[in-house]
């Protein structure tokens, strides 16, 4: 099945490296296609469902009909197997087209075509034309559910710095974490990146070397009825295994300085190495210098340019052991 997901816009690279990371953790067979920073195509064998469970930035996936230009596009609506009611967005990327008169043209085509009429409340079908170089005739097949991790940001106990729980998830995706495995977030403060694991299948463990942020992520976890363990120690003193380890290495913080945060770092990465087998770390990193430490241990895969603020640029990186 011919597939565009609907980027989110929000990063230049993470929306696409999560649907990769998606396909690659569920097993699904897919082709990447095409992609710019507002859509992606994919020749996807199934379970698409569970991409949509799972993904975080994007806002829509949708089935490809017929792409080409406009009098491909008006043949194919000729062809075009549907029932029930429909309703026709287009979204204009390149500003290239008349987007109302497009939309008046193929509402009446496809009308004539399937005898289905116009709906624009409550549709049983959505129609969406994407106009970026070429004309994308597709059917919405599931509407992302974005709202649900502005919801998560109500946690019971949260901090100043806390990562967006949106941006989490990506996280967890991109990492390849699958349904049952060990996911471990060794600086994992109120617990973002657990929950965000958690919600998707996975076992999660976290490390917080502080008693009252730990105190507070093991409350967050019993809110959304995740069933995590929660050490209150210094993660460079655990011992443990993991299949997974997502996460955000601590910054802003007077207690890391210089000298000292690399320290931390190269413990920090050599602890990693015990604790996998084999598999991914998606960490997030304060400046380009550390990830080189990183490299010392792992193949370094990936790296996506993170602006916090306008003096403040965080690297999310991945890894592979």
């Amino acid at each position: 099945m011919l597939l565009l997901f609907e980027l989110s816009g929000e990063h230049a690279t993470m929306p696409v490296s999560e649907l990769r990371g998606i396909m690659d953790a569920e097993n699904i067979e897919g082709n990447e296609i095409y992609h710019n920073n507002r859509m992606a195509i994919f020749e996807v064998d199934g379970k698409v469902e569970r991409i949509a469970e799972r993904v975080a930035m994007s806002h829509s996936i949708n089935e490809v009909i017929a792409a080409g230009s406009e009098k491909e596009i008006e043949n194919a609506v000729k062809r075009i197997s549907m029932e029930g009611s429909f309703k026709i967005e287009v979204l204009n990327i390149d500003k290239r087209i008349d987007s109302k008169k497009l939309k008046n043209k193929m509402g009446e085509k496809i009308s004539k075509a399937t005898g289905c009429k116009v709906n624009v409340k409550n549709p049983e079908n959505l129609i969406k034309i994407y106009s970026y170089k070429n004309l994308y005739l597709t059917r919405e097949l599931f509407k992302i559910d974005r709202h649900q991790f502005e919801e998560r940001k109500g946690k019971p106990f949260e901090l100043p710095i806390t990562l967006h729980p949106r941006l989490a998830r990506a996280m967890v995706n991109i990492a390849r974490v699958k349904k049952s495995s060990i996911v471990v977030d060794p600086f994992c403060g109120t617990g973002t990146i657990l929950i965000e694991a958690g919600l998707i299948g996975a076992r999660v463990l976290g490390i917080e070397a502080k008693k009252w942020i730990a105190d507070g992520c093991k409350e967050n976890m019993e809110h959304f009825g995740i069933d995590a363990e929660i050490y209150n120690e210094d993660m460079r003193n655990a011992d443990l295994r993991a299949d997974a380890i997502v996460t955000d290495f601590p910054y802003g913080r007077a207690s890391y300085v210089g000298e000292e945060i690399k320290k931390l770092y190269r413990e920090a990465f050599k602890k990693f190495d015990e604790w996998l087998s084999h598999g991914y770390i998606m960490a997030g990193i304060a400046n380009r210098q550390l990830i080189n430490i990183g490299k010392e241990f792992f193949d370094l895969l990936e790296i996506h340019p993170y602006r916090v603020h306008k003096s403040l640029t965080r690297f999310f990186c991945l890894f592979k052991k």
